[in-house]
């Protein structure tokens, strides 16, 4: 979406997602599902995550019940290359560049430091400097998939936060409701309403569970737990531990997320 101005840093603040999510009025049900981010180079040219759209559908939309504005729904879907287990409750899907698919944080001017060398520019129809047209994955904030079993039985998965472009790798992780486990020697499918997957199946197998090291404290309200080795992807996002008092009291603590350096994560 183009605007007659840059959007403020309220307007794009994630702090403030559910008020932003009442600046865009949509028909046909749709609405947006994380804020705009800048185009890296456009003045006021954002990408704009909105639910999936219904092919054949018009929408319209307008911005604090300003004029509206229409567009055609698209039916595109994101060429992904492969899928595989991560965890015993968790997978990923993989693009690659290469294939002409891009995630949205290499394009934004709000992630373009931290992106470095990964990160260029493409004009409002995602070609580059040379011309090359590229697929972008937007935010994949509420995003699911289905994992299919070959029995038939169906999970769905849900997208697991900070993960769609965490170490430089367009690799989502997708995690099983709470509970569930990916059963080994039992082949999966994944498939989605967003994505073609290319190498859409994996069998499972049984994962032996990270070890934590040491832990330490950082404040009253965080300490940071270090593995016996890095993982090499972000794989404590979503994930909690128990701490334990020698008084006898437990408390649960959170991850927080995108602080994983090598093995070292901060709860």
């Amino acid at each position: 979406m183009t605007f007659s101005e840059p959007l403020s840093e309220e307007e794009v603040n994630i702090d403030n997602l559910e008020k932003i999510k009442k600046n865009f009025e949509f028909n046909n049900d749709m609405s947006i599902v994380n804020v705009p981010r800048l185009k890296i180079g456009a003045k006021s040219t954002y990408i704009v995550p909105v639910t999936i759209q219904k092919p054949g559908t018009t929408y319209t939309v307008s911005y604090k019940a300003g004029e509206k504005q229409s567009f055609e729904a698209s039916d595109e879907k994101i060429n992904i290359r492969q899928t595989r287990q991560v965890t015993n409750d968790t997978f990923e899907i993989e693009s690659f560049i290469e294939d002409g698919v891009t995630d949205y944080a290499n394009i934004i001017e709000a992630y373009r430091a931290g992106r470095g060398n990964l990160a260029f520019q493409v004009d409002d129809e995602n070609k580059d400097e040379n011309g090359k047209q590229y697929q972008v994955i937007s935010s994949l904030r509420d995003r699911v998939v289905t994992i299919t079993t070959d029995k038939g039985e169906e999970i769905k998965a849900n997208y697991v936060p900070f993960t769609q472009a965490a170490d430089g790798r367009p690799a989502p992780k997708f995690r099983l409701p709470d509970g569930q486990t990916l059963n080994p020697d039992t082949k999966y499918n994944v498939t989605s309403d967003w994505a073609i997957i290319k190498n859409s199946s994996f069998t499972a197998k049984e994962f032996i569970p990270l070890t934590i090291e040491s832990a330490e404290a950082i404040d009253n309200k965080s300490f940071q737990i270090t593995l016996d080795k890095d993982p090499g992807m972000e794989l404590f996002a979503g994930h909690k531990v128990e701490l334990r008092g020698d008084d006898g009291s437990n408390i649960e603590a959170q991850y927080r997320f995108s602080s994983r350096k090598g093995p070292v994560g901060i709860f």
